[in-house]
C-alpha cells in the first residue's frame, strides 16, 4: 500500500520518550556518515537529497505537540544542508521549527545525516545514508547498479515501512516483563558547554576474531566486556554496584520486518566485579558470556514489547495531557538511566555494491545521549572495524583504557580524534 498521501504519523512505541526527554543535558539525536575518497560537491549533494525525499516520507517530518501526544507531521520543506561548523550531535531543537527533524551535513570528504531519534533508529537511517550516497555518486557520474543492499528511490514507499511495528507484533497473550532491575555503577563526567570530542578506533576484524573465535564469543560480547573492564578500571575503590552496559538490538531480522522507523530494544548487560580491581578481562568476558544472547531471545523481546505497548495503550495514560505525560516520562527515563552506565551499539557490517564501496573509505556513527556519559558505537565495512566514541569532556580515561586494552591484546589499533568547540 502506498504511503504518499499520509500527512502525519504517530510516534512509534520506542520513540515516545524522546520528545519529552530532549534537552541540553540529553541529546536525542545521532549521526551516521560516510567518509568518501574525494571532496563533497554541495550542489550535487542537494540534488541527491531532493531525489530521495519522496522515498522516505517518514524522515522529512516535523515534531508537533497535540493535546495528548506529540506526532510527526509531513513537510515538503528541504532539510538543513550545511557545511559543518559546530560540534556534532549537538542539541538544536530544529524539530520545533518549520524544518524537518533531519540535517544533512558535509565537510571535505564527509557526508553525514543527523536525525532526531523520535523519527528512526540508526539501523533504518543507515539505509537512508546509503541511498543518499549512492544517488550522490550516480549524479557525479559513477555507475552504481541497483542491488539488494540499496533502497530503490523509484519504488513507491510502503505503509509497512512507516507503521509502528511494535503494535503490529504486539501479542496481548504475552506476559509483560517486570521493570525492576538492580541499579548500575554510574561513571559520570563533567560536560563542557559547546564541546564534543570524537574518537574513531580502526581495527582489522581479523585481529578481533583472533581473540573471539577461540573463546566462542561474538564481537559484540567482546567489545561489551572491554567497555565494562575499562569502566571497572576507572571506578572508585570499593565500588559494590554491578557495571552494566545497555546494548540495543535490531528487531528487524528477529521478526522479519523492514521498518524505517524505530524498531529496536535494549538489553542491559553487566556484572559485579571484585571491588579491589583484581578482575581480569578474561574474567569479565566469562561473567557476561551468553547474557546478550539471552536478553535478545525472541520470547524475551516479545515480553518486553508487550510491557511497553500495553503501558502506552493504557487508557489512564492516553488521556493524560502532554504536560503531565512529560513529567511522568521524565521520571521514568531518569530511573531507567540508573540501570546502566553507558551504551554500546554495534550496527554491524554495512553492505553495499562494490561499485559504490570503492568510493567510500569508512563509515562513522556517533550517538547523542546523556552529555555526562560516554557513548560507543561500532560498525564495519569489509575488513575494518570502526569503534567510535564521543564524549562532551576532556575526561577520556575510559576511552584511553578501552583502546589500550585492545592494543595490549596484540590488535592493530589506529585512533583518530578531533576537538570540536564553538558557540551555537
Amino acid at each position: 500500500m502506498a504511503d504518499k498521501e499520509k500527512l502525519w504519523y504517530e510516534l512509534d512505541n520506542a520513540a515516545t520518550i524522546y520528545p519529552y526527554s530532549a534537552n541540553r543535558k540529553w541529546i536525542c539525536c545521532y549521526r551516521v556518515g560516510f567518509v568518501l575518497k574525494e571532496d563533497i560537491d554541495p550542489e550535487i549533494l542537494e540534488r541527491a537529497v531532493k531525489a530521495i525525499m519522496p522515498r522516505f516520507p517518514s524522515y522529512f517530518v516535523q515534531l508537533r505537540f497535540g493535546f495528548f501526544w506529540p506526532y510527526l507531521e509531513k513537510t515538503n520543506e528541504m532539510p538543513i544542508i550545511e557545511q559543518e561548523h559546530l560540534y556534532p550531535v549537538q542539541f538544536v531543537p530544529r524539530w520545533h521549527r518549520n524544518v524537518p527533524a533531519i540535517k544533512i551535513i558535509y565537510y571535505k570528504r564527509r557526508i553525514c545525516i543527523e536525525v532526531f531519534h523520535g523519527i528512526a533508529d540508526g539501523g533504518a537511517t543507515i539505509n537512508v545514508l546509503k541511498t543518499l550516497t549512492s544517488e550522490y555518486l550516480r549524479l557525479k557520474g559513477v555507475d552504481i547498479p541497483q542491488s539488494e543492499f540499496l533502497t530503490d528511490i523509484k519504488e513507491t514507499p510502503l505503509t509497512d515501512e512507516t507503521e509502528d511495528c511494535f503494535k503490529k507484533i504486539y501479542d496481548k497473550s504475552k506476559r509483560g516483563m517486570s521493570r525492576k532491575e538492580e541499579a548500575s555503577y554510574q561513571h559520570t563526567i563533567n560536560p563542557i558547554p559547546d564541546y564534543n570530542r570524537l574518537f574513531e578506533g580502526l581495527v582489522p576484524i581479523e585481529d578481533v576474531n583472533a581473540y573471539c573465535k577461540p573463546r566462542n564469543i561474538t564481537i559484540t560480547d567482546f567489545l561489551t566486556a572491554v567497555f565494562i573492564y575499562s569502566l571497572y578500571q576507572c571506578s572508585p575503590d570499593g565500588n559494590k554496584k554491578p557495571i552494566k552496559i545497555s546494548v540495543p538490538v535490531s528487531l528487524r531480522p528477529v521478526f522479519n520486518l523492514n521498518s524505517m522507523r524505530n524498531f529496536s530494544l535494549f538489553t542491559n548487560v553487566g556484572t559485579l566485579l571484585n571491588p579491589d580491581k583484581s578482575a581480569t578481562l578474561d574474567e569479565v568476558v566469562e561473567s557476561i558470556r551468553g547474557k546478550i544472547k539471552k536478553g535478545t531471545e525472541k520470547e524475551v523481546l516479545e515480553r518486553n514489547i508487550a510491557m511497553n505497548v500495553s503501558a502506552a495503550a493504557n487508557p489512564a495514560v492516553r488521556i493524560l495531557p502532554n504536560g503531565i505525560k512529560r513529567l511522568v516520562l521524565k521520571i521514568g527515563y531518569k530511573n531507567g538511566q540508573q540501570k546502566f552506565a553507558c551504551t554500546l551499539s554495534n550496527l554491524g557490517a554495512c553492505k553495499m555494491p562494490p561499485e559504490m564501496k570503492e568510493h567510500i573509505e569508512r563509515m562513522v556513527v556517533f550517538t547523542g545521549g546523556p552529555r555526562n556519559a560516554v557513548g560507543c558505537t561500532v560498525n564495519s565495512i569489509d575488513d575494518k572495524l570502526n569503534i567510535c566514541f564521543n564524549v562532551a569532556s576532556k575526561q577520556t580515561d575510559v576511552i584511553r583504557i578501552f583502546y589500550k586494552t585492545l592494543s595490549g591484546l596484540g590488535m592493530r589499533v589506529r585512533v583518530e580524534s578531533s576537538d570540536w568547540e564553538g558557540k551555537q
